[in-house]
């Protein structure tokens, strides 16, 4: 049974900043965003598998990162395997999957940010795993309306998603007997993913204040972010809101997106009075998800300086960079989703891996400066050495062509063969450090006519190996 939760363990606010066992927090993190659906291509969306959701939860701590977002966990709506298909009716096997996603951020210390609506710039057409993170159109849809801004004031609406906080926040945990609302993994409920782009400031602020209050009423150790103004909090944005419409007397947290590097003394400015314009009110802010690829820092340099000044402004309570990806459940990496238009977005692969955005060595080099920046945030000036990635598992290896689910951190891999693996001194490396997980698999170019026994074993990217996986015999 589950004991009464420690309020020691979660996150709690301090005036403009965050605290944690009584000490002051300031967070690196990264932003997850598939946790709870993806969608690769054209392929119909899915749910992530056990080994892919710990993989990339793995991924975060080998990163340095301390909180990881997710949308499509708490956020899914309107879609056959989203956690709210249909109005008021709740799937148990998408719970099921926020239930794990908990546990194992649970047991690997790392808190969790829960989006339960996201962005929707555009009403119209089906929704897909890429905008199921709790469209608001979909409530538009079911009630027969259009109007966006019916979203925010229609009382129908409204009853529906309250309805829907309430039965997250009271659901417990079938894994760990833990109702969602006494869980320290999570660090705060976010309203929404830039829900209020293009609808009436006055009506989206007073939406926030009624789904923070329902919130409040049902949850008393967690924070209530608001992400509903994202990209529009800066005073010079085009549509700039006032602080008395983001900054509600409910709301914990601010939190952005949409901070683009160009000239630095630029995104000097820009960070300052942001950051100003939010701890002016008396809210912590959080960017909830920057990009860090080419596409907006150009050189690894640009990205050094422009990583060191979000470092630099003290009064920001934390930052999530975007936008993680991780191995397989088949074997090798996750595809990457397609590059968004405007390069915000670039797909983060840890230690590196090759994609259209970036070659292997140019994403290598960016994500050790993404990890120096998650351990500078929480002010670890040294940042700790490389972890050893955990024991893969080898799937296949069928004429010697050896395939095996990817090691969270691993840059590369050696292979060995034995023709019996009890025989003492039997391995012979056939493969050193030759494999990668960008590779699909390696083939063994001497597969023997007799019996083969295989071992995959990872390193780490400064060189250092870890266990190798169990022996597996070719068929």
């Amino acid at each position: 049974m589950a004991s009464d939760p420690d309020p020691r363990d979660f996150v709690n606010r301090a005036d403009t900043g965050l605290t944690l066992l009584g000490t002051p927090l300031r967070f690196g993190g990264i932003d997850v965003p598939w946790l709870g659906l993806r969608q690769d291509g054209a392929a119909p969306a899915r749910r992530p598998t056990e080994f892919e959701l710990r993989d990339a939860l793995q991924t975060v701590r080998a990163l340095g990162g301390t909180v990881v977002r997710s949308g499509t966990l708490a956020g899914s709506v309107g879609c056959a395997l989203c956690l709210e298909p249909s109005a008021g009716h709740f799937d148990d096997t998408a719970f099921a999957q926020l239930d794990l996603v908990l546990k194992i951020a649970g047991d690997a210390g790392l808190k969790l940010i829960l989006p339960l609506a996201g962005r929707s710039p555009a009403c119209g057409g089906p929704v897909t795993a890429g905008d199921a993170a709790g469209s608001i159109c979909t409530y538009l849809t079911w009630h027969g309306l259009s109007d966006r801004n019916a979203f925010f004031t229609d009382a129908g609406i409204r009853a529906d998603f309250l309805l829907r906080v309430r039965t997250i926040l009271n659901h417990v945990n079938t894994l760990t007997g833990v109702a969602y609302h006494d869980d320290p993994a999570i660090l705060a409920w976010e309203n929404c993913e830039a829900c209020g782009e293009g609808a009436d400031p006055d009506a989206v602020g007073a939406w926030v204040e009624a789904v923070g209050q329902a919130i409040k009423a049902a949850d008393t150790h967690h924070l209530y972010e608001n992400g509903a103004f994202a990209g529009h909090i800066l005073p010079q944005s085009a549509h700039p809101v006032r602080a008395a419409v983001f900054a509600t007397p409910s709301v914990d947290i601010v939190g952005d997106s949409g901070l683009v590097p160009g000239d630095l003394a630029e995104t000097r400015h820009m960070l300052a009075k942001v950051t100003e314009a939010v701890t002016k009110a008396g809210r912590a802010y959080v960017l909830d998800s920057f990009g860090w690829g080419p596409g907006l820092c150009k050189t690894e340099a640009d990205l050094e300086l422009f990583l060191a000044e979000i470092v630099r402004q003290r009064a920001l309570a934390g930052a999530l960079v975007g936008d993680l990806q991780g191995h397989a459940d088949q074997g090798g990496y996750l595809p990457a989703p397609p590059a968004s238009p405007d390069g915000q977005v670039s797909a983060l692969y840890f230690p590196g891996a090759k994609t259209a955005e970036m070659d292997q060595p140019e994403m290598e080099a960016r994500a050790r400066a993404l990890r120096r920046f998650e351990f500078s945030m929480a002010d670890v000036t040294l940042s700790p050495a490389y972890l050893l990635p955990p024991k893969p598992e080898i799937i296949g290896a069928t004429h010697g062509h050896v395939v095996w689910r990817g090691a969270a951190g691993a840059l590369d891999y050696t292979i060995e063969r034995s023709p019996d693996p009890m025989l003492f001194g039997s391995w012979t490396v056939v493969c050193d450090r030759c494999a990668t997980d960008s590779g699909g698999g390696w083939t063994d170019p001497a597969f023997p006519q007799g019996p083969a026994w295989y071992r995959v074993m990872p390193f780490n990217i400064n060189g250092h190996k870890a266990r190798p996986s169990e022996p597996f015999r070719a068929p």
